[in-house]
């Protein structure tokens, strides 16, 4: 499994953004309680957007009708609650920009939709592709959280809770040194003194980098 980091999944986004871009969403289906189904189309193309946010294979991806048959992935009887909220602002929705919060491994996808009065309105698809703090969450236009895949109260955070009626907020900020704005002069004065640098040492004071 690939370690998904801030530039693997940036990179993702950038070849797809072409498609990705005013596609719209035409079903959405949720197998289980850690993985979501997006299907989108966008000019005469379809595709499926798969959000999966287990722990130990948490990823995101594009499938397949055969790759679902590889992965046996079976649909409950029953769509699960956030399924059912997802469709209910959702369907038929068009992708209207995505974009990615600094360098954390956080997309977020605006949707324009209309609501049940038939007012125009916008919708927000926030995917968190974070090791065991991996989510996705539906926002409205404000970021007003109106459903959570994997919802976290006090008793799984005491730091960050995402429940329905909050405002979304982005992970704490790492304590970490940019790499886009990083000098020779700064990266040398930071190992100065050191025999070698190793992987760990350039992932405990670099955001962005995955092992």
């Amino acid at each position: 499994m690939i370690n998904i980091d801030f530039l693997t999944l940036k990179a993702f986004f950038l070849e797809n953004i072409d498609f990705l871009i005013g596609a719209r969403l035409q079903k959405i289906r949720q197998p289980d309680r850690r993985d979501l189904i997006l299907s989108l189309r966008n000019n005469s193309e379809s595709k499926k957007l798969y959000i999966n946010i287990n722990p130990e294979i948490y990823h995101i991806c594009f499938i397949n009708d055969e790759t679902e048959k590889l992965r046996n992935i079976q649909y409950p009887k029953h769509p699960p609650m956030f399924c059912m909220l997802m469709r209910k602002h959702l369907t038929g929705a068009k992708i209207e920009r995505i974009f990615q919060h600094g360098f954390e491994r956080v997309i977020e996808i605006e949707l324009e939709t209309y609501d049940e009065m038939g007012f125009y309105t916008k919708r927000r698809v926030i995917v968190e592709i974070m090791g065991r703090y991996s989510n996705a969450v539906l926002c409205d236009a404000e970021h007003k959280i109106l459903g959570v895949l994997r919802p976290v109260d006090f008793t799984t955070s005491r730091k960050r809770q995402m429940l329905p009626q909050m405002k979304y907020e982005l992970p704490p900020s790492q304590d970490k040194r940019d790499p886009l704005t990083e000098t020779k002069e700064g990266f040398l004065s930071v190992f100065e003194g050191r025999s070698e640098v190793s992987e760990k040492d350039i992932l405990n004071i670099y955001i962005g980098f995955s092992p």
